[in-house]
């Protein structure tokens, strides 16, 4: 039992370095300034959409709005809330928007088959059939997603670069939804972490863009329309049939081509956050087992050329969630030890002192920056240290259920419930935050 327990410990304590050093080196990059031209790629927002009757119309005022002259295509699958019938309208008077409706039974698959059909009809029809699609981009656009005017000139100033087949904005969570007074505690701090999660995630972000390859993270991902037909013309889909099709299609814009890049942007793709344990539960258990589902690219990762940066980076994220098993026993083992007398690896007193005293400065660092940008009183500070326990923990149930899934062969496809949050229909931009702090 010795050995088995110093061997959890030691891979234990390898994970943790590899997330001081992680974190480390993502908070210590400085703020990126991405390129920006008001002229040169067209834009087509992609917006899936199932049952998103709250949201969808204040989506597309918010486009049309922002972004006038880009062409949005609405993937209804098969709503049966009148998703279909609100677009409908907006069609009817505004050519740039259109509306592409999926039946059963090939509908309510999950959101990367749904985009893979919709490219594929596209692509065949004017006005992309025959066109420049060098020079067209598609935009992914959660139905609840909202852009700022900052993000379509970022768009054209990163496929300027004829390199870059793929960019990503900043993710950020509007902080609506939860109820007033007492009962809406839980669902504040949900939603105030979720933010801040989505604020340390940039950061690490422009880690990964010193490789050359920004991850593909959800909302407001963009690629290039040559690249997507190239991918369907050789039998491979943009979107990976996995549960974290995002991330997938990262790797493979990466396997592709060593030389293809995938951009940062700065802009912010704001979206709706969960104000519940379940559902905010169960789209953590679909992100975990979709990192799961992607262990069959780590030797292809290997194989072909890559940034180290890249190779590190992504075999990390891919590898997290089977490694933390290692984690997890090192830490519920621990009562057992004390109760049994059972020895693990020995550690020097100022080990143990480090692993205390890490976590809580990294933890510091992020909270005194994101209350910097977001223009926080001092408190905040204290909240955010005094909640992210609450928050790991909502988390930590999230692994069970994934590793349940997963060995299981569930494919569990959970799709968030949207909430009517009209007011702001944009998300903030950097210019109206402010600076940021030191580094950012």
């Amino acid at each position: 039992m010795t050995n088995f327990l110093s061997v959890v410990d030691v891979i234990g304590l390898i994970l943790f370095l590899l997330y001081v050093v992680h974190q480390v080196t993502s908070a210590l990059q400085p703020r990126p300034k991405p390129p920006t031209a008001e002229e040169g790629v067209h834009l087509t927002f992609l917006i899936p959409a199932l049952n998103e009757a709250p949201v969808i119309g204040a989506t597309l005022e918010n486009l049309r709005a922002t972004v006038p002259d880009a062409r949005v295509v609405v993937i209804d699958d098969a709503s049966d809330d009148g998703t279909d019938r609100i677009v409908a309208r907006f069609a009817a008077s505004d050519p740039g928007v259109t509306l592409l409706r999926r039946e059963f039974p090939e509908a309510r698959q999950n959101k990367g088959r749904a985009m893979n059909w919709a490219v594929g009809r596209l692509l065949t029809q004017p006005p992309l059939a025959g066109g420049d699609l060098i020079g067209e981009v598609f935009v992914v656009l959660d139905a609840d997603g909202r852009v700022g005017p900052d993000f379509a000139p970022q768009v054209r100033g990163a496929f300027a670069d004829p390199r870059v087949m793929a960019a990503q904005g900043w993710m950020r969570f509007r902080q609506t939804g939860a109820p007033a007074g007492r009962r809406g505690l839980w669902a504040r701090m949900l939603l105030f972490q979720q933010d801040l999660e989505s604020f340390i995630v940039g950061h690490v972000q422009r880690l990964r863009a010193l490789g050359g390859t920004a991850s593909l993270t959800g909302n407001g991902q963009c690629m290039r329309a040559s690249y997507v037909a190239a991918q369907l013309a050789r039998g491979v889909d943009p979107w990976p049939d996995v549960l974290l099709e995002d991330f997938a299609s990262a790797v493979e814009v990466r396997l592709h081509d060593p030389s293809h890049r995938i951009a940062l942007l700065t802009a912010h793709v704001g979206q709706q956050g969960l104000v519940a344990l379940g559902p905010f539960v169960r789209q953590r258990t679909r992100w975990t087992q979709g990192a799961m589902q992607c262990l069959s690219y780590l030797p292809e990762l290997w194989r072909h050329p890559a940034h180290p940066i890249t190779r590190l980076d992504f075999s990390y994220f891919i590898l997290v969630p089977w490694l933390n098993v290692m984690l997890l026993l090192s830490i519920l083992s621990q009562p057992l030890r004390r109760a049994f007398g059972w020895q693990g690896l020995a550690l020097p007193g100022w080990m143990g002192v480090f692993l205390s005293v890490a976590p809580l400065a990294l933890q510091l660092n992020w909270a005194l920056r994101y209350r910097a940008e977001r223009r926080l009183p001092w408190w905040a500070v204290l909240y955010t240290l005094v909640s992210l326990p609450i928050y790991s923990a909502a988390l930590f149930l999230s692994m069970p259920l994934a590793y349940y899934n997963h060995f299981t062969g569930r494919r569990v496809w959970y799709k968030s419930v949207r909430h009517d949050d009209r007011a702001p229909v944009e998300p903030t931009t950097a210019k109206e935050t402010g600076s940021l702090a030191s580094g950012d």
